[in-house]
């Protein structure tokens, strides 16, 4: 059953402006590593999750075949961040033609929110898109996303270059979607065709 409410949605465009940092001090059990392998589950199950209480969207109807081809592009990767061998968090970079490198998705598991984590994972983003040699690196986040973010953004060294206000369908707590049933039997076709 779909679910969603049509909502007055304020999006912040923000573009990187200080100087990139060069290490980012974690407190102890806690890294950042780089998920070097395309796995549709993976990053479909930290889309869903971290994702989830913010009614993020866009990426809700993607089935097994649509993850698969995006995250075999040469210009995405991802990072998840782990504490005491938990995932905790991701970030997820995209490089544009322009060489310009977007923060596609990044935010924190709603267990591991307000634990000072958020500001170094943005450090983080932007250490990572820097170090894959960005023209420029930015992102959005909008008024619908975690009443924290654009702050932390900022606080990360972000500054905004325009603001949008459209009306958005967001999914419900009971939309459907939100269980992912789609692309789960995706899945299963995908690697029942796939396994030998």
């Amino acid at each position: 059953m779909l679910n969603t409410v049509n909502t007055e949605v304020t999006t912040w465009f923000l573009q990187f402006d200080a100087l990139p940092p060069t290490h980012i001090d974690w407190p102890q059990g806690v890294q950042l590593v780089e998920a070097e392998i395309a796995s549709p589950e993976l990053s479909q199950f930290m889309f869903r999750t971290v994702g989830g209480p913010w009614r993020w969207f866009s990426r809700l109807s993607w089935d097994y075949q649509q993850w698969l081809d995006y995250l075999t592009q040469q210009q995405v990767r991802s990072w998840l961040l782990w504490v005491k061998g938990t995932p905790a968090g991701y970030i997820e970079l995209l490089k544009h033609a322009d060489q310009s490198v977007e923060i596609k998705f990044f935010g924190l598991m709603p267990q591991f929110i307000g634990q000072g984590l958020g500001l170094k994972l943005a450090q983080a983003a932007v250490m990572q898109a820097a170090s894959w040699q960005a023209g420029k690196i930015w992102l959005h986040t909008c008024s619908a996303d975690h009443p924290s973010a654009l702050k932390n953004y900022q606080h990360a060294g972000f500054s905004i270059t325009h603001t949008e206000t459209t009306t958005e369908a967001l999914p419900q707590l009971n939309d459907s979607r939100l269980l992912a049933a789609d692309f789960v039997y995706s899945a299963l076709a995908y690697h029942r065709k796939n396994a030998g």
